[in-house]
């Protein structure tokens, strides 16, 4: 018995429309949100070397924001997923001084292909006069963060650190975080580690494995 020639071209027509559909790919999973590709940009200061008045902070503020960039190079080592870029990089993948600074983030995590970009302002960055166990002035930092979603925008995880170190006697209630130090005069470097490590703690997409 001949089998009629619609029939037929039904019956080839659902074959070949299975067939594509089994071929097409699934979408790829979106990045969980403790592993994504995270762009670290440079450390950045909010006073201008070029402001005289404030000469001697900007000097300061320049020297701790090279401070924080070895220590964040230093922090995500071993992570794979994160990518520390240095300020040459950075000065030649922006693409527009005039967009904001949010933007230029963005704009720049999209050219490396990533899912996140943080953003470091060190605010103040003042080292320690004298030794470990005798100080004239003690260290003291400031600087916040902000781990921002390339896409969208939106604030992934901030946080802010701001401390200078005081004698036990001026602060009996800092005990334990003066026996952590061993009684010691720390430097800025130090302690801006300590704030790096602490503020990350509770971002668990910059907590170190």
């Amino acid at each position: 018995m001949k089998i009629p020639a619609v029939i037929t071209t039904l019956a080839l027509s659902l074959l070949l429309l299975t067939g594509c559909a089994g071929s097409k790919k699934a979408p790829a999973p979106a990045p969980s949100a403790d592993h994504l590709t995270i762009i670290v940009l440079p450390v950045e200061t909010l006073v201008s070397s070029d402001d005289q008045t404030n000469l001697e902070r900007a000097q300061q503020l320049t020297r701790g924001a090279e401070t924080m960039n070895r220590l964040l190079t230093e922090h995500f080592a071993e992570m794979d997923n994160v990518k520390v870029i240095t300020a040459d990089q950075h000065e030649s993948l922006g693409e527009s001084y005039r967009k904001s600074r949010a933007e230029q983030a963005r704009e720049i995590g999209q050219r490396l292909a990533g899912d996140a970009v943080l953003i470091t302002t060190v605010n103040r960055f003042v080292e320690r006069v004298g030794s470990d166990y005798s100080a004239e002035q003690p260290a003291s930092v400031a600087f916040d963060f902000k781990l921002m979603a390339v896409k969208s925008g939106r604030t992934i995880c901030s946080g802010y650190f701001d401390e200078s170190q005081k004698s036990l006697f001026e602060n009996l209630l800092s005990f334990s975080g003066a026996a952590k130090r061993k009684f010691k005069w720390i430097t800025a470097a130090d302690l801006a580690a300590e704030g790096i490590r602490q503020r990350f703690e509770a971002c668990p997409q910059l907590r170190r494995p």
